[in-house]
């Protein structure tokens, strides 16, 4: 019982961490910038960037009290985030998951359409139509690897110490759907799904970069179909094929974690 307290204790701790971080953004630095409070109003995505940058800077100050405190000697903030190599042909797999994962995405989100349900839909054009298409991208690469450092890298990691994997899997998947909220339910049960893939693929790879590798390719891809009209296109496909679509995606995920999972290192 006390391993799972102290796994609570740690998402708790780097949680308030974050909110710390917004509300200094929204009490302090949103008056300045005019942009809006965090995540709505104008440039959403470097608004993400400058919170998830601050945050990291914080939570490594939060890391060497909380060990100074305990009088332990931890592993280096910066070495627990697991930067080791990947093989390409593990970097290419990464790569598709996370394209299937924009086609699950993009058929959910036009079947939802199809219903009028339009939160879904409504948060990805907010979030595209708030910076430049270039602005887009490289915060789509950036803030998804600092974004990944900070539920991963450290909140994760930290979590995970002597309590079965599964609990802390559930854990960061369940903290990356609360803070989907803007997108709606249905963008909260996609961040669930989204949250176990990384766990699970995390933990057999060791390595972040095979979860930053999914995150960036969904996002580029994401914003990259809306670029061209690929996604606002899917509005003309029928709802048998947005769903045969969105099945035949999450299976693929579904069975590439479990395949991932399960095989020799």
């Amino acid at each position: 019982m006390k391993n799972y307290l102290s796994m609570i204790g740690n998402y708790l701790l780097y949680l308030a961490v974050m909110i710390v971080v917004i509300l200094i953004y929204n009490v302090l630095v949103n008056p300045f910038l005019g942009w809006g409070q965090f995540g709505t109003g104008e440039n959403i995505a470097v608004q993400m960037f400058l919170v998830l940058a601050a945050t990291i800077g914080l939570s490594a100050i939060v890391y060497m009290i909380k060990y100074r405190v305990l009088k332990q000697t931890p592993e280096s903030f910066w070495g627990i985030f697991g930067f080791s190599k990947i093989r390409l042909g593990s970097f290419i797999y990464m790569v598709i998951i996370g394209l299937a994962f924009t086609l699950l995405n993009a058929a959910v989100m036009k079947w939802l359409l199809l219903h009028n349900i339009t939160s879904l839909n409504d948060f990805t054009e907010s979030y595209y139509n708030s910076v430049s298409f270039t602005t887009l991208i490289f915060s789509s690469v950036i803030t998804t690897a600092l974004e990944l450092i900070v539920f991963i890298g450290i909140m994760f990691n930290e979590a995970k110490k002597n309590v079965h994997i599964f609990w802390p899997i559930l854990g960061i998947a369940l903290i990356i759907a609360v803070i989907q909220a803007p997108g709606g339910i249905w963008m909260q049960l996609l961040g669930v799904a989204l949250g176990l893939v990384y766990g699970y693929i995390y933990v057999r790879s060791s390595s972040i970069w095979s979860v930053i590798s999914i995150g960036i390719a969904f996002n580029v891809s994401l914003f990259s179909m809306k670029k061209i009209g690929w996604l606002d296109s899917m509005e003309n496909m029928s709802e048998i094929s947005l769903i045969i679509l969105g099945v035949a995606m999450a299976a693929f995920i579904l069975i590439s974690t479990v395949w991932y999972w399960r095989k020799p290192k």
